[in-house]
């Protein structure tokens, strides 16, 4: 559970909204300090495509070309994920 008085938190949990979909979960993502992920970070890279797609991709911690582009997998990962063939677009 968050500790109000000191203004720390023990997980991301803390962060979790209970309720307003997707941009509740973008807002909370670019606020969360439960982990140290955010230290070194520039920006959140949350995701592309749609609500409803089919197939979701998830990696680990953004690289550095994800932090400055604010996008997922434009760095090396992205680029093996691309050459192995997927067939997918990101926005499908």
């Amino acid at each position: 559970m968050a500790d109000s008085a000191k203004g720390l938190h023990e997980s991301a949990l803390d962060y979790l909204p209970s309720g307003g979909g997707l941009p509740a979960l973008r807002r909370a993502a670019a606020d969360c300090r439960g982990c140290v992920l955010y230290a070194h970070a520039t920006q959140t890279v949350f995701g592309l495509g749609p609500a409803d797609a089919r197939t979701v991709l998830v990696g680990e911690q953004p690289g550095d070309q994800e932090d400055r582009q604010g996008k997922p997998f434009v760095g090396p990962a992205g680029g093996r994920a691309a050459a192995q063939g997927t067939g997918r677009s990101r926005d499908r």
